[in-house]
């Protein structure tokens, strides 16, 4: 057994005599020998636009909103924000029309109607904002104020949709397979309808139609997509494809509208093969086609603008147009968009707007959007 002494060889010297934990923040003399030092620093909480921008919406007044977060250290939040279309290629903090600070990351943001906000947070909660009114406030009509929130989902959002045929109602899921129907019709947010295992394995697209408000779409990692109704009393789903050979793996989901595309009988549905799959509402459990979009990468987000059809990767991330009724015909490719692709929104009929982390924000121009 080794003497006691030979511990004193290990014990902090005595000439080493630091000054209190809140004065070693900006001490150069005794750096970072133990945590107390790092824990004393006061974390910068001032409102910015991070570095990992998240999501994005735009409305029909082209009012963008936007979210973006912090995501290093061991504190991760948010903000979200909210511009006119005018000023997207000039944001800061001091020139948005609406700002708020979360203490949350805020993972998703979507137009519900014109005025009002959906913002999906990372401790779960929905929540809606009210974006401009007059009436509360003439001088500065773009001013928040919270109209409902709810925490109806066990793990964060991670899809979240809002039905065209009616704003006042959306449609959120997390990866866990819990679904919520969003009412907004009232004065509050109202969860009318919900399933809690609505996939056996992890749920990754959501789709919504543009003709109807009471049905929608889900995949899941597993191959399996299903179709939706409301309407029925208890939770009713019908299954539109079940890979039986689990080769197919769906990342995200797209419904057609009936001027869009082949039709609104058409779903659209991404995989981590780099494929886009078409399956027809009408003969279930049937891949109309598929095609490759993809080389390298999965499909990470599907957008559909009119005639086209907008297709996001990572991995590298990547961003291509195609014409559908062209035979898929590539109109437009950009390569290494951002170091990460996490959202984007059509603002016209030949712009499209990605996000991401990295090269945060970028305006793809469709010449031949014709």
């Amino acid at each position: 057994m080794f003497p006691q002494r030979s511990s004193e060889v290990y014990r902090t010297p005595v000439t080493h005599q630091p000054p209190p934990a809140l004065e070693l923040a900006g001490n150069l003399e005794y750096p970072n020998l133990n945590v107390a030092d790092l824990n004393a620093r006061l974390e910068n909480l001032s409102p910015r636009l991070h570095d990992c921008w998240d999501s994005i919406a735009i409305n029909e007044h082209n009012h963008v909103a936007l979210a973006t977060n912090r995501r290093e250290g061991r504190h991760w939040w948010g903000m979200f924000f909210g511009y006119e279309r005018s000023r997207i290629n000039h944001m800061t903090v001091d020139n948005a029309d609406f700002k708020l600070q979360a203490d949350h990351t805020v993972n998703l943001v979507r137009y519900a109607e014109n005025n009002v906000l959906l913002v999906a947070l990372g401790d779960t909660r929905l929540q809606a904002w009210s974006t401009y009114s007059k009436v509360r406030n003439p001088q500065a009509p773009y001013c928040l104020f919270l109209v409902g929130e709810s925490c109806a989902h066990p793990t964060p959002i991670s899809q979240l949709n809002v039905f065209k045929a009616d704003p006042r109602r959306a449609v959120s899921a997390s990866a866990d397979g819990t679904l919520n129907v969003w009412d907004l019709s009232g004065a509050d947010l109202e969860s009318s309808y919900h399933s809690r295992t609505s996939h056996t394995n992890k749920l990754t697209g959501l789709g919504t139609p543009s003709a109807s408000a009471d049905k929608f779409v889900t995949c899941d990692r597993g191959g399996s997509a299903l179709l939706w109704d409301v309407r029925a009393a208890a939770p009713s789903s019908t299954c539109l494809y079940a890979d039986s050979s689990h080769l197919l793996s769906f990342t995200c989901a797209a419904w057609a509208a009936s001027t869009e595309l082949e039709g609104d009988n058409n779903i659209y549905l991404g995989d981590y093969d780099g494929k886009v799959h078409t399956v027809d509402i009408r003969v279930p459990r049937k891949l109309v086609e598929s095609r490759e979009y993809f080389d390298k990468g999965h499909v990470s987000q599907l957008l559909i603008n009119g005639p086209h059809l907008a297709a996001t990767s990572n991995f590298p991330a990547s961003v291509k147009v195609v014409k559908v009724q062209a035979g898929h015909e590539i109109i437009y490719t950009h390569q290494d968009t951002h170091s990460r692709t996490t959202d984007a929104v059509w603002t016209d009929e030949c712009t499209l707007i990605t996000i991401g982390h990295g090269r945060k924000m970028v305006t793809h121009s469709i010449r031949k959007c014709a």
